[in-house]
């Protein structure tokens, strides 16, 4: 076979603003280096904005290594280990399969590939350190955002009945704020999701991207603390420094009613499985 490389490029979000990281960068030094080593490129697979956490969420991935079991090429190149993966057990599993077909891996800025067994140990290494700059990184914005939240700094970047002021708050969009007044009070005369869900159809009432309402996105509207005036982070509720669309009564007063219906619910299933039962 001739020396077929297949090229894999990545660019999350943030790295599209860094230097050296976008797609087209990547593939130039790439090319250049298969041009210089005498290898064919065969195809370049690209995923451009997308995390480098999993596979499962990477078109561009999936179908390189659909193209390793179809024997399209033997050799891999990519700019980092980081462009290829931030997993160690996507890692693991990736250079088995590779293995198992014989297409070697090269990581152009690391120099080293995987046609030798201490290469093969050098990118197992490597995995593991860039697994570990990946959970740092989630634990430091985790511990960021939690923070932010403890200020009363918003959460959240889009929810119906307020537009964002500033980086930090969000000011109240009267007409959408009409909408989640209608709703909760609604919900207070009916008790009922779909009555609800249906009334807003009937009135034209939508969501903040112009969806119709379900049963569904009802009861997130009516549990979501913001409209009392609070932030949610990670399950906690801290005071906001955003004006309130209803007042806290009103809020806990349909929680109550809320946790009386599920309640309900999950009775009545019970009771539907016990007379199945005799």
């Amino acid at each position: 076979m001739r020396k077929k490389a297949a090229i894999y490029i990545r660019v999350s979000t943030l790295d599209q603003v860094r230097e050296g990281y976008s797609l087209a960068a990547q593939e130039k030094a790439l090319r250049k280096w298969c041009k210089e080593h005498g290898y064919e490129v065969y195809f370049v697979y690209a995923d451009e904005g997308i995390s480098g956490k999993d596979i499962d969420h990477r078109p561009g991935m999936k179908q390189l290594l659909e193209d390793v079991n179809g024997k399209r090429f033997n050799f891999i190149i990519v700019w980092s280990l980081s462009r290829f993966t931030r997993s160690v057990s996507d890692l693991y599993d990736t250079l088995e399969l590779l293995q198992k077909y014989n297409v070697s891996f090269v990581s152009l800025t690391e120099e080293f590939d995987t046609s030798t067994a201490m290469g093969r140990a050098m990118v197992g290494i490597c995995g593991i350190f860039a697994q570990l700059e990946r959970e740092i990184t989630s634990e430091r914005i985790s511990a960021a955002m939690e923070e932010r939240a403890s200020q009363g700094k918003r959460t959240c970047n889009e929810v119906l009945g307020y537009d964002l002021d500033g980086k930090d708050s969000l000011k109240i969009n009267e007409a959408e704020a009409e909408r989640v007044r209608y709703i909760f009070n609604k919900y207070l005369e009916y008790k009922n999701l779909s009555a609800v869900a249906e009334l807003c159809r009937l009135k034209g009432y939508t969501g903040k991207r112009g969806r119709v309402q379900t049963a569904e996105s009802i009861r997130k509207i009516l549990t979501r603390p913001v409209y009392a005036g609070y932030n949610s982070y990670c399950g906690q509720i801290y005071k906001g420094n955003h004006p309130a669309i209803i007042n806290v009564e009103t809020y806990n007063k349909v929680q109550r009613f809320l946790e009386k219906s599920i309640v309900g619910r999950r009775l009545q299933r019970q009771y539907k499985k016990l007379n199945t039962t005799i």
